[in-house]
């Protein structure tokens, strides 16, 4: 792997505030209709900052015929947005180049502390890190379920990190909760935690309305207690190889998806 340039981690120090917030794709929401948009933030679905075209590597509509088309798009304000190709119902996917960021020891502690990452946080004590700071090369891949999608929900698009719902959430019954697996390089990937956020939320750092582990197949139970516009979300980090200017080398999924009303899943225990 090429060394990063110094000034690549001047820039994300001075960036790492938008660091903790996630890139999710939206569709028919405020500034959001007749587009599908890709928003980063954390008081969800609103953004507070906007990728741009070059750090892009796919962004794509996937529709009722099966057929998968390339989109262009543009930062409209705080948003990346591009016209709907075709009437939903539709998959969207979008994935994003790798960034470096390098957080201070105690920024980084409470960041693994607050996403479970816990296989990191066992290394770090292993090698004597806990007082070094984390160099990460992070990427983001995102998701968007669009209308009554049906099977096509549960087809994996092949992304590096990618969460899978067992069915299209719009066909969840009442108190019926959603079935994910979390796939990572097309595997399924054990003791991961996985969250939900839902619509209008103010998210305090790194906690989240509901948060869970995947089992030894991969798969986490999601009991969401609300109808309406939800998406779900990981983080999974390994050590990285090969760079002597990256420590850990990380993985950022969502996918966002509607519970209709009357399907509320109401099951809290």
């Amino acid at each position: 792997m090429q060394s990063l340039p110094s000034f690549s981690i001047v820039l994300l120090l001075l960036t790492s505030a938008s660091f903790a917030h996630d890139l999710y794709l939206v569709s028919g929401v405020k500034d959001a209709r007749g587009k599908l948009c890709a928003r980063i933030g954390e008081e969800f679905p609103e953004s507070a900052n906007a990728v741009t075209a070059d750090r892009l590597n796919s962004f794509s509509f996937q529709g009722a015929d099966g057929k998968r088309v390339g989109l262009t798009g543009k930062v409209q304000e705080k948003q990346f947005c591009a016209a709907l190709p075709a009437r939903p119902p539709a998959v969207v996917e979008m994935t994003v180049q790798p960034r470096f960021i390098k957080l201070e020891a105690h920024d980084f502690s409470g960041y693994l502390e607050g996403e479970g990452l816990l296989n990191v946080q066992t290394l770090r004590r292993a090698r004597n890190q806990e007082d070094a700071p984390g160099r990460e090369l992070y990427s983001r891949y995102a998701k968007l379920l669009i209308g009554p999608v049906g099977s096509i929900a549960s087809k994996p698009l092949g992304h590096a990190l990618e969460i899978v719902p067992a069915k299209d959430p719009g066909e969840l019954s009442a108190a019926e909760p959603l079935l994910v697996t979390v796939l990572f390089q097309g595997r399924p990937l054990p003791d991961v935690q996985v969250s939900a956020v839902y619509a209008g939320v103010k998210l305090k750092g790194h906690s989240y309305p509901i948060s869970t582990r995947t089992d030894s197949d991969g798969r986490a139970v999601l009991k969401l207690d609300r109808a309406g516009l939800w998406y779900a979300r990981l983080i999974y980090m390994t050590p990285a190889q090969d760079d002597p200017e990256v420590d850990w080398r990380s993985y950022f999924a969502t996918l966002t998806f509607e519970v209709p009303p009357g399907r509320t899943v109401a099951s809290t225990e």
